[in-house]
């Protein structure tokens, strides 16, 4: 079997991964049929096919593939990877939607969304110490999901006119507790069980799907989105609040695009990850497997093993950072009902 190097993997990985970006950016300027758009999301995939065919034929993969389709890390590396599109696709189109149709400041917009992050932290702390040892990952995710679910499905409802607390808010905190309750016992079950050589590879992993969810995600729905909002605009272009009207409904039609991916999320949780005896079977199956490996059968300070009657290895807390990036959106001069252009300037 022939050695394929690592580098060459990276570069079928980042090149198919940047392919696929790019294209679901392209068909926001150039359209679904233009011919850059068509072939850079054909061939993505196809450089991601053959990354796993480099990886199957490597003997030092850069991403063994058992890592990945283990049914455990699996489902938690596709729970991370949804949640990720769904949070991401939170904070642009929000943020457009209290910026550019609320005329909200940008640090205004900013303190707006504290209450969503504060029900992160405490809903991730809850899960990870409270929750995770004694319902279980498939639980915790699952509930996590339908509540996102539901939080997406609420700001469907938005309108030009809608008000943040009856709006908005009530959306926000139901966001919040559902990702709480997906990232810090997905992150945990990532790497529950993982052999010793792939450890590094099982938690970055965790990064990596969110990024790519979130890169991803936020291309395919922003080009959703303006295209809905374009296609609004040539059918109701006569009012004066057209141009609001029109991006607010293509800001929930990418809510209603997110609901429906958690709610796949939802049924993947269900079927893939682990019940709770499941991962302290896992676990246990780590912990023996340390102590028996041939690196430590030697070593002079080697503990006794443990009895039988022993308590099963408890659960660990894993801090959760959410990485997220908000444009700063410079509203135009249609806000109040007069037509004009709208500028989105990058966050640096």
């Amino acid at each position: 079997m022939s050695t394929w190097c690592s580098p060459r993997s990276a570069v079928l990985a980042c090149a198919g991964l940047f392919l696929i970006v790019f294209g679901f950016s392209r068909a926001e300027t150039s359209g679904w049929t233009a011919p850059l758009t068509i072939g850079s999301l054909v061939l993505g995939p196809v450089l991601l096919a053959g990354f796993v065919l480099a990886e199957q034929r490597s003997s030092h993969p850069l991403l063994p593939l058992r890592v990945i389709l283990d049914r455990t890390r699996g489902g938690s590396y596709v729970a991370v990877g949804i949640s990720g599109i769904a949070i991401f696709g939170t904070f642009l189109f929000l943020t457009y939607y209290l910026q550019v149709v609320k005329a909200e400041s940008p640090l205004t917009t900013g303190l707006l969304f504290l209450p969503m992050i504060g029900c992160i932290l405490l809903s991730s702390n809850l899960a990870s110490i409270v929750g995770l040892p004694r319902l279980g990952p498939r639980v915790l995710i699952a509930a996590g999901m339908l509540l996102g679910a539901g939080g997406m499905a609420y700001l469907t409802q938005v309108t030009v006119t809608s008000s943040y607390a009856g709006a908005v808010l009530p959306a926000l905190l139901i966001l919040g507790l559902g990702f709480g309750m997906i990232f810090a016992p997905a992150i945990n079950t990532a790497t529950a069980g993982v052999r010793r050589e792939d450890s590094g590879v099982a938690s970055a992993l965790v990064n990596t799907m969110q990024q790519v969810g979130g890169s991803i995600g936020t291309s395919a729905l922003s080009t959703i989105a303006l295209t809905a909002t374009a296609s609004y605009l040539v059918a109701h272009h006569t009012s004066p609040l057209a141009p609001a009207i029109a991006a607010t409904h293509g800001y929930t039609l990418a809510f209603a695009i997110s609901a429906a991916l958690l709610g796949l999320g939802f049924i993947l949780a269900i079927v893939l990850l682990p019940s709770k005896r499941r991962l302290a079977e896992l676990r246990a199956a780590a912990t023996t497997a340390a102590r028996t490996a041939p690196g430590l059968a030697t070593g002079p300070a080697r503990p006794a093993p443990a009895p039988a009657h022993a308590p099963q290895p408890g659960f660990e807390a894993i801090p959760v950072a959410l990485c997220s990036c908000s444009p700063v959106v410079t509203p135009g001069s249609w806000i109040g009902g007069h037509a004009g252009p709208l500028t989105v300037t990058p966050a640096k």
